[in-house]
Order: C-alpha cells, then structure tokens, then sequence
C-alpha cells in the first residue's frame, strides 16, 4: 500500500470519526431544543390563557388546535373537561403535582404532557410528538444528502492537498529514476520539511559512497603507479646489479663490485620502501590527528625553529614527512638554512629553507610528483611525493618554491588546532 493510499485512508477515517459523532449529537441536541421550545410555547399560551380571569373550555381548544393533541381542565372534586371527546388519561402524578401549586412537564408515551395550577384544580394540554420523534430521520436525510455532498467535498479538497504535499517525494523518486549508477551528487533539498530529513541522510550517504569509490580510485592509481614505478624505476638498479654479480661470478671478492652491488640493492630498498608507503599514504582516507605544538616536535629533534604554533596532526606521519623534507634538503639542495613557522588562513606553514640552487623551472610545478628529479640525482625521485602525501592524509597542503634572495623553500600547510 503506498503512503499516498495510506494518508487517503486516515483522511477518510478522520471525516467519519469527526461527522458521525457531530451528527449524533447534532440530532440530538436539536430533538431536545424543539422539545424544550414546545414546552416553553405551550406554558406560555396556558399562562396567557390564565390570566385572562375566566377559564372556557372553548378558549383552551383554540390552544390545542395551534399545537394538536387534546385540552384539559381540573375542576373540583377531581372533574376533568377534556377538549374533545377521545378516551384520554392523564398521566400519573399530574393532579398531585398541580395540588401542590407547581407546574408539570412531562413525556408519556411520546407524549407531551404539561399543566399549570389553578384555585380550583388546574388546567393543561397533551400533544403528540410525532413531529419530533420524526426529527432525526429528517435530519439524518439531510446528513446524507446535503452533508454527504459537503463531506465529499471536504475529502476532494483534502485528497487534492495531500498529494501536492506528496510532489515533491515524487520530484525526489524521478530525480533518482534519472540518475544512472555513477551519479552520486547531493539530491537537491525537497520543500517539503517532513521529507528534508530523510533527503539529508541520503545525501550523507551518497558523500560517504562517493568519498569511497575516490578512495578506491585513488588506491587503483597508486596500485598502477606502483607496478608502473617498480618496473620502471628497478630497471637500471636490477640490470647495475646483475653486472656487479656477474663480475662476482668471474672474479669472486672484487671490492668494487661488492661495493655496487650493495649500494644497488640499498637503492632498490629504498624504491620499494618508498614506493610501498606512497601506495599506503595515498589509498588512505583522512586520518584523526592530535593537537601537536609544531616548535617543541621540531626542537626535540634538534632543529632550531622560528615562530611556533599548534596544529592538528599525526605524530608518526609527522615524522615520515619531516625525514623526507630534511633528507631532500640535505641531500640535493646544500643542506638546512632555516625553519620557519608561519601562520596563515587558519593554519601553520612548516617551511623548510634551503642553501641549494633552487628547483629548475620546468621541474617546479611537478615538484611534488612522483620520481621527479633532475639528470644529477642519484635519488628516487619519491622523498617530496611523499611529503605531499602526508600534507594530504593530514587535511593540509605542500609546496615548493624558489626564494628571491636564493635557494628554495619547501613547507606544508596543516590546520590550526582545534581548541
């Protein structure tokens, strides 16, 4: 059963728990009115009569033919004149009522019954109330003829608003019909508060699915660059290697060739070393990090440091990253000639200034990826990759660039820490 049909339902059970009671009561209350405004006309007119000094009994059958029914008058020793000549009874306790000096109103036998006292005894009427015991079957005629309609009416208007309160569910169901398995972009908010919730949630779900098939993509390009790099990269230490062995082979104990095929084996090492935490650091979503005072990580290390400030951050991928920062500084661009920290856009950048010459400038934009390097280095081309990766993994940044006054700088950019 859909939500639609469902609302339709409660609509239509509501109307009918709030009309049949309303009726009930209704038919009701109007029985007792044109009861109680019967006995109100009928005391009055014998009130009126009353006061006119002279009772008649054809007075009182002018009476009676305003309201049907017959006329009577008490007179002493107990005497009754009836208006016409049927065989009535009074009822029981109507005398000993009007001796006592009060009025009396009552229904017998779908009857009303009402008299009003006199010196002499006292004089009433009875009518029938046909009329009124008829009342509920006219108005209930008229519940279902005219209220019928109106109530018809009434579930058209409420059906017609329920489902334009239902569109935009529907405009929700055609946009998703639309989509095809790739598009996992934000559903646009539904006017519909009711329905916001449940939109939010899938749009979080969808950012998470997203999120997720970016990260599996990003571990398949590592996996690629891996394979790539390793085939690529070891080609010349695998081959370097193979002839210190065969020089080995022939002349067994040759310094040289030891010397190179250990120096060879100590660079494969470090390819795989590094290519494997570069696959890691890359197919790894954002990691949780910890307040961490950037100036005392740095003195506790031996390095001297200007300014200072507190990030959030890994401890051990701060350490990954700032091996590989140093590592490049001293290894291709003259060593370290300070470190700076330096606050900006609601973060800290760690810049590590160099004595070197300077990046080339067809290497600088690509600085960052991986096995970039000039024609002199002796390196793998992965120590400033890496650190980028690290920057990434941590919600930060990294960059490279070349000082006026000579040299080059390096740093990352990570968030403030949070409280």
């Amino acid at each position: 059963m859909t939500l639609r049909l469902r609302l339709l339902l409660w609509l239509l059970l509501a109307l009918a728990l709030l009309l049949v009671p309303l009726g009930v009561i209704t038919v009701r209350q109007a029985q007792r009115t044109v009861q109680e405004t019967l006995e109100r006309a009928a005391l009055s007119r014998l009130g009126f009569l009353l006061s006119q000094g002279q009772l008649r009994i054809q007075d009182l059958a002018q009476i009676v033919q305003e309201f049907g029914g017959v006329g009577f008058i008490l007179g002493p020793e107990g005497r009754t004149a009836f208006t016409d000549l049927g065989d009535y009874r009074l009822p029981e306790g109507l005398e000993e009522t009007l001796k006592r000096g009060q009025s009396f109103r009552e229904v017998r036998d779908n009857w009303l019954w009402v008299a009003l006292p006199t010196d002499e005894g006292g004089l009433g009427l009875g009518t029938p109330l046909e009329e009124v015991a008829a009342l509920p079957q006219r108005l209930l005629q008229l519940y279902l003829s005219i209220g019928g309609l109106l109530a018809l009416l009434a579930f058209a208007v409420g059906a017609w608003g329920l489902s334009g309160s239902l569109r935009p569910l529907d405009a929700v169901s055609r946009e998703l019909a639309r989509r095809n398995a790739e598009n996992l972009e934000p559903l646009s908010t539904p006017s519909l508060y009711e329905a916001r919730p449940a939109v939010e949630a899938m749009n979080a779900l969808m950012g998470e699915l997203k999120a997720a098939l970016h990260r599996l993509k990003v571990q398949e390009q590592a996996a690629r660059r891996f394979a790539y790099g390793a085939s690529h990269e070891l080609r010349n230490p695998l081959a370097a290697l193979k002839g210190y062995l065969e020089v080995l082979q022939r002349r067994p104990g040759e310094p040289r060739a030891t010397k190179g095929a250990l120096r060879e084996a100590i660079r494969m090492e470090s390819l795989l070393q590094g290519l494997l935490t570069l696959a890691r650091l890359e197919g790894q979503g954002r990691v949780q990090g910890q307040p961490l005072d950037l100036k005392t990580f740095l003195e506790q290390r031996g390095l001297e440091v200007e300014g200072s400030g507190w990030v959030e951050a890994d401890p051990d991928l701060m350490v990954v990253m700032l091996e590989n920062l140093l590592q490049n500084a001293h290894k291709h661009a003259g060593g370290i000639e300070k470190i700076v920290l330096e606050p900006d856009a609601g973060g800290i950048w760690l810049w590590v200034c160099d004595r070197g010459p300077g990046f080339e400038p067809e290497l600088l934009p690509r600085a960052f990826e991986a096995f970039t390097k000039n024609n002199q280095s002796d390196g793998v081309g992965l120590g400033l990759a890496l650190v980028a990766a690290v920057a990434q993994v941590m919600g930060g940044q990294a960059r490279a660039e070349n000082r006026p006054e000579g040299g080059a700088r390096v740093g990352i950019w990570l968030p403030t820490a949070k409280g």
